[in-house]
């Protein structure tokens, strides 16, 4: 066999290889699920107890809370990402693929929080922000049918599909304090819960 032939063989061994990992691999975006939903989850349970008053703080300070939840989120990723590439399958194709999904997902609600706030501020109307629940769980819902489709994970469907469903709950509730809380809900079951499942499933072959 020529040196050709068998650089050809090495890369078409190399590239099998690629590709079964891609196939047996494990979705990664549990911890990232994890986190946001823990994360933002909680976050609307603090806002929900400043709007009717369990805690004793103003309205004034949910903005500076949101914000403080939006860092402690994004200074958990460079973690995440270090924890992905350690991991068996951490740089196949599926992950790859599903974690640019849910990345611009995530830079798409980073600018229409930005557009929310601008719109907030042009009509002196904050009320703009009932639907940002909505709008961020019909993208969850979006995400999760395409990393369903990627990974071949049947069950993401139906959390896909709880993610619709609790996007229109959220304006059926808009308006009032019961948001906040609802949304809560919505983030531990369709963010926190199936990335915890996600997170016990790594290790299965």
């Amino acid at each position: 066999m020529t040196d050709a032939q068998t650089n050809i063989a090495d890369d078409l061994a190399y590239l099998k290889t690629l590709a079964e990992e891609g196939r047996a691999a494990p979705v990664l975006a549990g911890p990232y699920m994890a986190l946001g939903g823990g994360v933002f989850g909680i976050t609307s349970l603090v806002a929900y107890a400043i709007q009717t008053r369990i805690l004793p703080l103003p309205a004034s300070a949910l903005g500076g809370i949101w914000l403080a939840s939006g860092l402690v989120f994004a200074l958990g990723l460079p973690l995440l990402n270090r924890r992905t590439r350690s991991r068996p399958g951490g740089a196949s194709s599926l992950n790859e693929a599903i974690g640019t999904v849910w990345s611009q997902a995530g830079i798409t609600i980073s600018v229409l929080f930005v557009a929310l706030i601008v719109a907030g501020y042009r009509t002196a109307d904050w009320g703009v922000f009932n639907l940002f629940p909505s709008i961020i769980l019909a993208l969850y819902g979006l995400c999760w049918m395409a990393a369903a489709h990627i990974g071949r994970t049947g069950w993401l469907r139906w959390i896909g599909v709880g993610s619709f469903i609790a996007s229109v709950a959220m304006a059926a509730v808009a308006g009032g304090p019961g948001l906040w809380l609802a949304y809560a809900i919505a983030l531990f079951a369709v963010g926190l819960a199936p990335g915890l499942v996600l997170m016990r499933q790594e290790g299965r072959p």
